[in-house]
């Protein structure tokens, strides 16, 4: 075993830590808000059976790209552990946690290649990432939660992504459009499922397989097609 799987903390230990770390509603997650803390908003079990995972499944990466991320406390909280080379951002800045990310942000193990504080689905944000095309090894998608709206986002990742890369989805248990979304990623081409931790809000784990298909312009535009 190398010195770097010695460093992963435990399933449990990771649990406590992101006990430690504080939440945005200590009522409704079951954990505390700390004032300097990085206000998650996750489940403890599922979020550290799938920060274990990638720290020890993956361990690196080179690109990433996070969109939605809130106070930015789960981006810090993943890449202390699954290390992340350089780091895409993409959130419109509207999460009434997002204040925080100023105060988070330099406490990230990364480094930033862009932050694009927009809206997801606009055709320039698209633009902006059309250089990072099968680029990508990871994206943590927890943006829109609309049915149309996550399937935006799946077509504005899908081109980015590298064969075999890994797409995350939040929420894919909790909220009923992100399951449908779930349950239509099952019949995918483009994606299998890869593991799923579903304790209480769910997070499912998607490998990106080596088919690339042309979008068309009605995919990330209005979330139409097969993805």
């Amino acid at each position: 075993m190398s010195s770097t799987e010695l460093e992963i903390p435990s399933i449990p230990e990771l649990v406590e830590r992101i006990k430690g770390a504080g939440s945005s509603e200590a009522r409704f997650f079951g954990y505390p808000i700390r004032e300097d803390g990085l206000f998650l908003q996750q489940d403890p079990l599922e979020f550290a059976q799938f920060v274990h995972f990638m720290a020890t499944e993956y361990r690196t990466a080179d690109l990433t790209l996070d969109i939605g991320i809130a106070a930015g406390g789960q981006t810090k909280f993943l890449r202390d552990y699954y290390k992340c080379k350089r780091t895409i951002i993409l959130d419109n800045g509207e999460h009434s946690m997002f204040p925080h990310w100023k105060r988070i942000k330099p406490m990230v193990d990364t480094v930033f290649e862009d932050e694009i504080i927009s809206d997801s689905h606009a055709p320039s944000v698209r633009e902006r990432l059309a250089k990072y095309e099968n680029s990508l090894d990871f994206a943590f998608v927890d943006g829109d939660h609309s049915y149309i709206g996550l399937r935006q986002d799946i077509f504005l990742v899908t081109p980015l992504l590298k064969d075999y890369a890994v797409m995350a989805l939040h929420d894919t248990a909790a909220v009923g459009d992100c399951k449908r979304v779930y349950d239509d990623l099952l019949n995918s081409r483009n994606f299998t499922r890869l593991r799923s931790f579903d304790n209480r809000f769910g997070i499912s784990l998607w490998m990106r397989l080596p088919r690339r298909k042309r979008q068309h312009w009605y995919n990330h535009s209005y979330g139409w097609g097969r993805i």
